[in-house]
C-alpha cells in the first residue's frame, strides 16, 4: 500500500471543496489497522465529509488501499498542533495551549517574533503578558475558549 498514490487520488476531490490534506499515516487502534487521513480545516458539515469520503471511496481499488485496513477520512478540527513556526505566526490572535518551562496552560497568542512567543494569560483575573522563547515550548496547539 503506497500511501503517496492515496493522496494523489484524493487531492482532485479535496480541491473541488476548497481542502487540502494535513496528514496521512497508518496506525493501529484496537488491534485494528488504519490509514488516517486528516483535513485541514477547523469545521466540516459531516454530510460534506460523507460525500468526499464516499468519492474517494469509489476512485479505489485492493491495490490502492489493503482491504485488512479501514479507511479514516476526519477534519484535524479546532485544536490542532502548532508545530511549526509557520503554523504558529499563522494562529496569532487565536487562544492557544502551551507547555513550557516557564508557563503550562490558555492564553491568547499575541506575537511571535523573533522566535519570542508572547502570550496574554489570565492569572485569577488578571491579565499578563508573558514572553516564551520558541525552542523552550514543548507542546504548543490550538485551543477552544469557553
Amino acid at each position: 500500500m503506497n500511501l503517496e498514490k492515496l493522496k494523489e487520488k484524493l487531492i482532485p476531490i479535496l480541491k473541488k471543496y476548497n481542502l487540502e490534506i494535513y496528514s496521512i499515516r497508518t496506525k493501529r487502534e484496537f488491534g485494528e489497522k488504519i490509514v488516517e487521513i486528516l483535513l485541514d480545516t477547523e469545521t466540516m458539515d459531516i454530510n460534506e465529509l460523507e460525500k468526499i469520503h464516499l468519492a474517494y471511496v469509489d476512485t479505489l481499488t485492493d491495490e490502492d488501499l489493503d482491504p485488512s485496513y479501514f479507511l479514516e477520512l476526519s477534519s484535524l478540527g479546532a485544536e490542532r498542533p502548532l508545530k511549526t513556526k509557520e503554523e504558529l505566526k499563522k494562529a496569532v490572535s487565536r487562544y492557544i495551549y502551551l507547555e513550557s518551562s516557564k508557563y503550562k496552560g490558555n492564553g491568547t497568542l499575541l506575537s511571535f517574533e523573533d522566535d519570542i512567543i508572547l502570550l496574554e494569560i489570565n492569572l485569577k483575573g488578571q491579565f499578563r503578558k508573558i514572553e516564551i522563547k520558541f525552542g523552550d515550548a514543548r507542546k504548543m496547539r490550538t485551543a477552544v475558549k469557553f
